[in-house]
This record gives structure tokens, C-alpha cells and sequence, in this order.
């Protein structure tokens, strides 16, 4: 029987975690799915932790299908998950976080009052940080009054306010043939530009509860955390990802401008990382391709200051901090 939904997990070194998220998804009351766990080339023993949900010993056995690749990264793992899954529906649960047990649940009731909606989101508490002890919606500073809500043009909505975290979707399969998979290029924020394409092509509708808990402590990436804190490798996935969603056809209007802005700053931000570094020609550069998007009185001040008085700019902009990008 084909599953109404299928839950992808990607994993890689995580043996000691994974099983409290296949466990979460075990629990759900609503038990019309299957899962697909994509192993990208763990070296951990990850293979033996699953060893006991696939033998038929177990009772839930043929709801979960692994496959083993060569590591070549989350997306390519999750892209590998989504060329298998059978269901009609799409659910992602990363392999350190969990789900309520209601999850799946709630979001069927949001459909259903909302069938125009083909993705549903839900709120999502951060754990095992002391200093994110909050939700996703409290975060990034949005708040719903009713339990069950529909988004007004979700992809504005994503701009402005990005807390549909990707643990917490349930999309329609359908829409990942037209939006496509997630981006391997990627290392960054590739779950926030899979969200971003699959909003281009649906209304979406959100639960009023925390239905997931992501694990934010400060270890959780190993040596890709090294990576991610750069300022300069975020402003270059940035980049790309704006100048990707720009040469996207359904990328009109308000949206369009948006977006614009955002790679503006995104350019201010690397003149300030290369004031600091004293690199001041190539930080002009940098303010001149700001430019090129929006000529901005403090743009144009800054540019004319880092020609001038180089060491002057770079001191107001190690005092904002590298990434602030309105001067």
C-alpha cells in the first residue's frame, strides 16, 4: 500500500541521536507514512543503530527503508531520499531533532480547513542552548491568534519573517518536481532556499504550536560549525542564493525588490569584511556593485569615505560589525 507520507531523514555521524528522531516519527498518532532514512557515508556505526528497525523482529519494520552513499552532503542525501519516497506528501525531520507526537496530526487539520494550502508549516522549540531558550516564531518575532492559520503570499511572508524551519514542513510531493530539489551548491541556508522555491508555487498554512524541537546546541555541526560561523562563507552562500532566486521567472514585483535589497546589503557586507581585512580596493568594488542595485546616499558616503580616508571607514565598520550592511 502506498504511504500517504513520507518522512526523509538525512543523517551522517549521528548514531548516538538518530534513533530518538526515527522514534519521534514512530510516535506520531498519525501513522499513514513511511520513512526513508538517507545515510550520507556515516563511518560511525550508524548502520548497526539501524540494524534493529529493519529486521522483522521489529514492528514497525516495514515502514522504514535506509540506503547507504558515498558522503556528498545533505542535499544530495535528501535529493537521493525524495527520488524514492512513494508518498503523496513530504515530511523532513533532521536526524538530531525530534517531533511532537501530534505533529503530523495538527498539520492534516490545517490542510483541511486550508486545501488551497500545499505546504504547512508549525512553530518549533529551540533546545539544549541556554541562550535560544525560545520557538522559531517568538525568534524571528512572529506571532499567530488562531490555532490554525493561512500565510498571505508566502513567499513574501519567508522574506520577511523566515520561521517555517524545515523539520517542521509537510508539503505536497508535486511540488518538488516543479521546484525541484534541494541545491547541493549549498551548505548554508540550502533548507531555507528549498522553502523559498516551494512557496513560489503554493499558499501556505501554519499550526499555532511548538510541533518540533531542534537541537541548537553549539556543538551539533561538528566541523561544519567552523565553517558556517565565517562571515565571508555566509555572505557567499547569501549571494548565490539572491542572485539564484533573481533569474527565477515567478520572482516579480515586491518580492523582486525585496530581494534586491537583501543582495545590496549583501555586497555592503563584504565591502565591510574587506575594510577590515584592508583590502580597500576590493572593498570600493564591493560598494560599487551595491551600488549598481540602489545608489543610496550612505552608500555613496561610504564609498567615497573607503576612497578617501580608507583607515576611517574601516574603523566604523569593524564598529558596526562586518555584516551590517545599511552604511
Amino acid at each position: 500500500m502506498t504511504p500517504k507520507i513520507s518522512v526523509l531523514i538525512a543523517t551522517y555521524n549521528r548514531a548516538d541521536l538518530l534513533p530518538n528522531a526515527i522514534e519521534s516519527v514512530l510516535q506520531q498518532t498519525y501513522s499513514d507514512y513511511e520513512i526513508v532514512i538517507a545515510d550520507d557515508g556515516s563511518n560511525d556505526g550508524t548502520a548497526d543503530v539501524i540494524a534493529p528497525y529493519l529486521s522483522e523482529r521489529h514492528p514497525s519494520h516495514h515502514k522504514i527503508r535506509y540506503f547507504h552513499q558515498n558522503n556528498q552532503g545533505k542535499s544530495v542525501a535528501l535529493n537521493n531520499a525524495l527520488a524514492v519516497a512513494r508518498g503523496e506528501w513530504i515530511a523532513i525531520v533532521d536526524s538530531d531533532d525530534v517531533w511532537m507526537p501530534e505533529k503530523l496530526e495538527w498539520q492534516f487539520r490545517a490542510i483541511e480547513r486550508f486545501p488551497e494550502c500545499s505546504i504547512c508549516f508549525s512553530d518549533c522549540s529551540f533546545v539544549n542552548n541556554p541562550r535560544m531558550d525560545t520557538t522559531a516564531y517568538q525568534f524571528f518575532g512572529r506571532s499567530f491568534g488562531e490555532l490554525l492559520n493561512k500565510v498571505d503570499n508566502s513567499p513574501e511572508f519567508l522574506l520577511e519573517t523566515p520561521c517555517a524551519l524545515i523539520i517542521t514542513l509537510l508539503f505536497r510531493a508535486s511540488l518538488v518536481r516543479e521546484a525541484g530539489g534541494f541545491d547541493p551548491l549549498l551548505r548554508f541556508t540550502e533548507d531555507y532556499d528549498f522553502t523559498f522555491r516551494l512557496a513560489l508555487r503554493s499558499d501556505m498554512c501554519c499550526v499555532n504550536l511548538p510541533l518540533a524541537a531542534a537541537d541548537r546546541s553549539s556543538n551539533r555541526h561538528s566541523g561544519a560549525s567552523l565553517i558556517w560561523d565565517e562571515v565571508g562563507f555566509r555572505l557567499q552562500c547569501e549571494q548565490y542564493r539572491y542572485e539564484k532566486w533573481l533569474r527565477n521567472n515567478q520572482v516579480t514585483g515586491r518580492i523582486r525588490d525585496s530581494i534586491i535589497e537583501r543582495l545590496r546589503c549583501v555586497h555592503s557586507g563584504w565591502a565591510n569584511l574587506h575594510l577590515a581585512a584592508k583590502d580597500y580596493p576590493a572593498a570600493k568594488h564591493s560598494i560599487s556593485r551595491a551600488l549598481k542595485y540602489e545608489r543610496k546616499l550612505n552608500l555613496i558616503l561610504k564609498w567615497l569615505l573607503t576612497a578617501s580616508f580608507p583607515n576611517l571607514m574601516r574603523q566604523i565598520a569593524l564598529r558596526r560589525g562586518f555584516e551590517v550592511a545599511h552604511f
